[in-house]
């Protein structure tokens, strides 16, 4: 047999399989770093042979269920950090106080001395140090 038989039943024997998406990239990817430290070579292992089965997995809707989970848990943690790096951003010109009735979050400029900080959502008063 010559390679354009070996090429042609390779191609029809994955014509109908998932692909590589964004999920299995990481999977690969974070297999390899993983296999590349001393105690998470097994782990790391696991990773790039799921990653790859997915690949080749000839079950679309389950792949697709698996992917959408991984975007909704991915998005989460990207948006969480976006937040915290915008709080950390502005902590030198701001301070953030917790209102003690609704525990509604108040940024109030910093270096303005004793002040008294009211909620806009319950309406409480309550002093702080700014």
């Amino acid at each position: 047999m010559n390679l354009k038989n070996y090429i042609n039943k390779f191609s029809y024997y994955f014509k109908d399989s998932y692909s590589v998406d964004r999920f299995s990239k990481y999977l690969i990817v974070g297999g390899a770093i993983l296999s590349a430290l001393r105690y998470t070579v097994i782990l790391g292992y696991a990773f790039v042979v799921y990653g790859i089965w997915r690949t080749l997995s000839k079950n679309k809707p389950k792949r697709y269920k698996e992917l959408y989970a991984f975007e909704k848990y991915r998005n989460s943690i990207i948006q969480k950090f976006y937040l915290f790096r915008e709080s950390f951003k502005h902590r030198s010109k701001y301070k953030i106080f917790k209102c003690p009735n609704c525990s509604q979050k108040l940024r109030v400029p910093r270096h303005t001395g004793k002040i008294i900080i009211s909620c806009k959502k319950c309406g409480a008063e309550f002093r702080g140090k700014s």
